[in-house]
């Protein structure tokens, strides 16, 4: 029996409702679905954002959109990750935009499309992973100018921190590169960025992790839930062991449980012998190593034998995980494993 990933579309509907009541109604709110809508599954989170009055989305690559293409036949669809251009075609055929993110992509552009076809561009004002910085934007004008572009962005480095004076000085920059582009969209805050306040929001923003409930925060609603089944329980003694290279030795009596989900599923082994399924809101402590497809865990404390158990709790949600396994929520959703049912309601 395979775990099951259960989503939430009233929680994702009502998170797209609270983005969309903390932005100006001048504001577009857009949202970005790549990686597969951050392991959600594009073909079924993009029509039910398309319901809510969302026009435009995001994504890495030109795979990634033409699939948004598939299943949102009318929305204005971006790559993030530049202009293909040994794939130029494509964007025509499926009317996507790319985000032009270099000279070279800018040339390649005008050469194959000219004046036909819209681009993005993205300006890089201090993440220096992307986009066009002041020197290479100013250097180049005259081939900039020949986009026909329908949207300026750039993104935050450390949105997540309120009070990091660099969101002020990114912020500050874009405003001040996007002079030279007066009557065109412009675009810097993601999910973290738009928390950060209206002189943050612009023409758009186009939040991801925080739609899927990735951020906690009291406004948004937690928006999956992953149920483990129990595949086999068992009595240990006192000093028996469990697991790989036996990394725990059990201090009493106790009952055990075995689940089907393991590494290879998306529960890192950097939780063995420190993390925690729940039982309701009971935690179930993991001991052992996690293996490639299984966990064992105690559940000693628990009142009956249960059937599965979950990742989360209403006080334990998906960036609390995501602390505990040294990283963030994105790299937590996005590494939710194939083999992991994706359940819908």
């Amino acid at each position: 029996m395979p775990p099951e990933l259960h989503i939430s579309l009233a929680a994702l509907k009502s998170n797209l409702d609270f983005f969309r009541g903390i932005i100006k109604k001048s504001t577009e709110l857009s949202a970005v679905v790549k990686s597969d809508a951050y392991g959600l599954g594009i073909t079924k989170i993009v029509p039910e954002i398309a319901k809510c009055d969302v026009k435009s989305f995001f994504t890495a690559t030109i795979s990634e959109a033409i699939k948004v293409r598939s299943c949102s036949p009318h929305s204005e669809i971006f790559t993030l990750n530049g202009f293909d251009f040994l794939n130029a075609k494509l964007y025509r055929e499926f009317n996507i935009t790319p985000v032009i993110n270099n000279i070279l992509e800018a040339q390649k552009f005008i050469e194959i499309f000219n004046q036909t076809h819209s681009a993005a561009l993205q300006l890089n004002t201090g993440m220096n992973r992307l986009g066009l910085n002041k020197q290479a934007l100013f250097g180049n004008l005259d081939k900039i100018n020949s986009l026909p572009l329908n949207l300026i962005l750039s993104h935050l480095a450390c949105a997540d921190d309120i009070s990091n004076r660099e969101n002020i000085t990114q912020k500050n920059l874009f405003i001040e590169l996007c002079k030279t582009f007066p009557k065109i969209r412009k675009s810097i805050a993601a999910s973290h960025g738009t928390l950060l306040g209206n002189e943050f929001h612009f023409d758009m923003v186009r939040p991801g992790i925080g739609l899927y409930g990735g951020i906690k925060n009291s406004g948004l609603e937690k928006v999956i839930q992953i149920k483990v089944p129990v595949l086999q329980n068992f009595i240990i003694d006192k000093n028996m062991q469990v697991g790989y290279n036996f990394t725990y030795k059990a201090k009493h009596k106790m009952k055990v449980a075995t689940l089907s989900i393991g590494y290879a599923d998306g529960l890192p082994r950097i939780l063995s012998n420190r993390g925690k399924l729940f039982y309701e809101n009971i935690p179930c402590p993991i001991i052992g190593r996690i293996s490639m497809d299984l966990v064992t865990v105690d559940i000693s404390h628990l009142p009956r034998i249960p059937e599965y158990l979950c990742m989360f709790s209403p006080e334990y949600q998906v960036d609390d995980f995501a602390k505990d396994c040294k990283t963030i929520s994105h790299e937590v959703l996005v590494n939710l494993g194939e083999r992991i049912s994706r359940v819908y309601s």
